[in-house]
């Protein structure tokens, strides 16, 4: 059976949700058995390759580490390692240093040829071969979940490509999920991980919240009717424009500030729509 890759792009302004949307598609990958592998890119650092890639393998293996129940399969993923990669597996723990303590043994000996002019797709081919091994010896999907993606580096978007197309084309039993997120005004023509139509892919654009929204989010958080809200959520959208991440930090200082109050005598909360308005966000 040939292996199955997938890849979803969620992109939208700040505070839009797309991380949190991210985090809940990983709390449902951990539920049903799968493999969770979480990196993040840095602005200042766009100038070193795979930076977010090797953090997110580098705490999958720390993870590993950690979990002494999981030992086993520590053992078993070590042995298909070796098998797998050998000698090579030295060029990986130059990216991931705690896979050195699953492998359990001294590959810094020997030669090794520092200056090879491919490294960088010497490392693709070993970050593939490492996902196989991952989905093959955990018999899970692997989902590798990248966020600021518009800081990333040109070698890790063809490492994730790479990825890709290696395991819908050339794996056997293996199953990899890549899941982006990216600023899509902070990139000139937004990021692009396709594959010429090899892997299924989708793209998913967030947008700031109407103003219909707002008053719903409003009146299902203080567990009012949207018509006693309207006059609250129309000020909150006017101060927000309705990016939701706005919304939650204005009405938490509103909430500090008392100008949004819960009222024991009206048994509701209240709030004063003229200081609301005057509020600096």
């Amino acid at each position: 059976e040939v292996g199955e890759s997938e890849s979803v792009l969620i992109s939208g302004k700040s505070g839009t949700g797309k991380s949190l949307l991210a985090v809940e598609v990983g709390k449902h990958v951990i539920s049903n058995g799968g493999v969770l592998l979480t990196g993040k890119f840095d602005q200042l650092q766009q100038g070193k390759p795979f930076s977010a890639l090797a953090s997110a393998f580098n705490q999958f293996c720390g993870f590993l580490l950690s979990n002494r129940d999981l030992d086993s399969m520590k053992q078993k993923l070590a042995h298909q390692l070796d098998c797998v990669l050998g000698s090579d597996a030295y060029y990986l723990t130059k990216l991931i240093p705690k896979l050195t303590a699953i492998l359990g043994l001294n590959i810094s000996c020997g030669y090794h040829d520092e200056n090879c002019v491919d490294a960088q797709k010497r490392l693709q081919w070993l970050l593939c071969e490492f996902v196989q091994v991952i989905s093959t010896s955990f018999a899970a999907p692997v989902t590798l979940f990248l966020d600021d993606l518009q800081w990333a580096d040109p070698a890790s978007i063809a490492a994730v490509k790479h990825l890709l197309l290696a395991v819908n084309v050339t794996s056997q039993d293996a199953h990899f999920f890549f899941l982006g997120c990216f600023r899509k005004e902070e990139t000139d023509s937004g990021i692009k991980i396709s594959c010429d139509d090899i892997v299924a892919s989708v793209n998913v654009e967030l947008d700031c919240m109407g103003e219909e929204t707002v008053n719903t989010m409003v009146s299902e958080t203080l567990c009012l009717s949207p018509r006693l809200t309207r006059a609250l959520s129309s000020a909150i959208y006017h101060k927000t424009k309705g990016n939701p991440l706005f919304v939650t930090r204005l009405m938490i200082s509103l909430c500090r500030d008392g100008l949004l109050r819960p009222s024991l005598r009206r048994r509701r909360w209240e709030w004063d729509k003229e200081k609301i308005l005057c509020q600096k966000l």
